[in-house]
């Protein structure tokens, strides 16, 4: 292949991988999570599809999920063309593939997460304005209402969606329990199986109310102290999962060539792959150590 047509697949790649990047880290708009979405196409109308879809618009992803399946493919695509030319070997063209189709589901995943976070963090403030409305002698549905008019995001759209299922002639119960659907948040499933036990069993559940917001409050505290504690050794985790990888890169720069005459014959592609698994594990187990869930 020419340099001139690896330079070409380069840049498409390059700007395919910025394109994406900055939309997955791009605000929030405050319709982002209760849109209705793109249109969907053949992968939006299977589950998978559309499990992927919630999981993009949570994470703020401006796309639908055959978009963002499509782009992704793209990019690895390229990126696997631009290892091959260069390199010449086939396997690390594949790998580089698979690096970039990781690399989209692990961004996605991270700002899934930390939207979660974010509602998880604006919850006692919540549960308080829920506690107070009731003591006021507001409904439940007024004290939604309420919640989510002074609520701030991203917690607010995920009541104001509530509070029009409500206005729709949906029942509290089915609305709380499709917000705990919608959104994967350990602390969300505590609060909204509180108001149903309480709203069943009867009781003060302005105080219970009360109550679990100290204790969210109290588990958000400990978190964020868990965090600051394990940041260092998850850091250095990371930079020890990228040093061969930044080893590989500098040792092509240097002697290019280096990396097919050592992997591309004899044992070479088998001790590749057999790395790049293992590779893979360690990546998977350092974040699976370094995750905090008090």
């Amino acid at each position: 292949m020419s340099a001139a047509a690896a330079a070409v697949a380069a840049s498409a790649s390059a700007a395919l991988l910025v394109v994406g990047a900055g939309r997955m880290v791009a605000t929030r708009t405050p319709s982002a999570s209760v849109s209705a979405g793109p249109r969907r196409g053949p992968l939006g109308r299977r589950p998978a599809g559309r499990r992927l879809g919630v999981r993009l618009r949570r994470a703020g992803v401006p796309l639908g999920p055959d978009a963002f399946a499509a782009g992704v493919g793209a990019a690895a695509f390229a990126a696997g063309l631009v290892v091959w030319a260069v390199i010449g070997l086939v396997a690390l063209a594949v790998a580089a593939a698979g690096a970039v189709v990781g690399a989209s589901a692990l961004v996605v995943a991270s700002a899934d997460r930390r939207h979660l976070a974010r509602v998880e963090e604006q919850l006692p403030g919540v549960a308080v304005q829920l506690a107070a409305g009731l003591a006021a002698g507001l409904s439940l549905r007024q004290a939604l209402t309420r919640a989510a008019r002074d609520a701030p995001e991203p917690v607010r759209e995920e009541l104001a969606q509530v509070v029009r299922e409500l206005e729709l002639g949906g029942r509290v119960e089915s609305a709380l329990e499709g917000a705990a659907e919608r959104l994967p948040a350990h602390d969300l499933r505590i609060m909204v199986t509180a108001i149903l036990v309480q709203r069943r069993t009867g009781g003060n559940l302005a105080r219970a109310l009360a109550t679990l917001a100290e204790r969210l409050e109290e588990r958000g505290r400990l978190a964020r102290e868990l965090r600051g504690a394990t940041a260092q050794a998850r850091m250095t985790a990371w930079l020890v999962a990228a040093l061969p990888v930044g080893g590989g890169v500098m040792a092509e720069i240097a002697a290019p060539g280096t990396l097919a005459r050592v992997l591309g014959s004899g044992p070479g592609p088998a001790l590749l792959a057999g790395c790049a698994l293992l590779y893979a594990l360690g990546v998977v187990l350092i974040r699976r150590i370094g995750r905090v869930e008090p």
